[in-house]
């Protein structure tokens, strides 16, 4: 499912909390409805209601309370009404919307233009990132580890990250500026950052002092940030973390490499 179906989704359990919250708030409502008449000092309430086929109106103008009760569920209805409107049209938008996305196209062609497309794409991106990546935002004082391509980087697991990449021949950016902004106007960088042949953009992040509350606090600005522009666990976004004693298991990288990364550069 794709993000804007995602948002659909989202919208659907809103507006059926809203059917469900207007039927509770309906069946505590009193009977009858509304009608006003224009007095001369003021504008006089009644509660009209249906009896026996049978219709009578009661003055309440002094009962600002059933006045209020009246005009709520009359605001109840509404509600109720718009919200079953909307669940019809988001139902119904659930089954016809087709995800018109590179992968949905690319899907839909036969299996020789999907490999020739996998095949230029992946020579493409090979050509343009071989040999040594990239040395962005260098900072002495951080990037003091060194993988077997010569990249540093911030920490022991990174190179372990970093030198199983480059064991499958998997180009990739270190520290590529992600392109949006949090809510305060400052930028992140994830740690790996992975143009795919399909178009699609993968990040991953490794995480290492989560015991360190301000580096578990921006750990959670950016996963906010990057949820609200797309980016989700399990569909391309990557997250691993450094255990207890801050040891990160090689078996495991090569694991996470080889499952959800080398199936886009075979």
């Amino acid at each position: 499912m794709g993000v804007f179906l995602d948002l659909v989704e989202e919208e659907l359990k809103e507006q059926r909390k809203l059917r469900q919250q207007s039927e509770k708030a309906l069946a505590r409502a009193p009977a009858g409805y509304l009608k006003n008449r224009p007095r001369k000092s003021r504008i006089a309430f009644y509660a009209c209601k249906n009896n026996n086929g049978k219709s009578y109106a009661e003055n309440i103008s002094q009962n600002s309370q059933q006045i209020e009760k009246l005009a709520q569920k009359k605001l109840q209805l509404q509600i109720l009404r718009m919200a079953e409107i909307n669940i019809a049209a988001l139902e119904t938008l659930q089954k016809i919307y087709q995800e018109n996305q590179y992968l949905d196209i690319i899907e839909s062609v036969p299996q020789t233009y999907r490999d020739a497309f996998q095949y230029l794409a992946v020579d493409k991106l090979k050509a343009a990132q071989s040999g040594k990546p990239i040395q962005l935002n260098f900072d002495e004082k951080y990037h003091i580890h060194e993988a077997v391509c010569g990249l540093l980087v911030r920490s022991k697991s990174e190179v372990i990250i970093v030198n199983t990449l480059v064991k499958y021949n998997i180009p990739f950016l270190y520290e590529k500026r992600f392109p949006y902004p949090n809510a305060r106007g400052y930028y992140f960088e994830p740690d790996f950052t992975f143009e795919l042949p399909t178009g699609e953009i993968i990040i991953w992040e490794h995480l290492g002092l989560l015991k360190n509350e301000d580096y578990s606090i921006r750990t959670g600005e950016k996963l906010m940030t990057y949820q609200k522009h797309g980016f989700l666990i399990g569909r391309n976004l990557i997250l691993t973390q450094d255990d207890e004693k801050g040891n990160c298991s090689s078996g495991y990288i090569d694991e996470i490499v080889r499952t959800q990364l080398l199936p886009y550069f075979r």
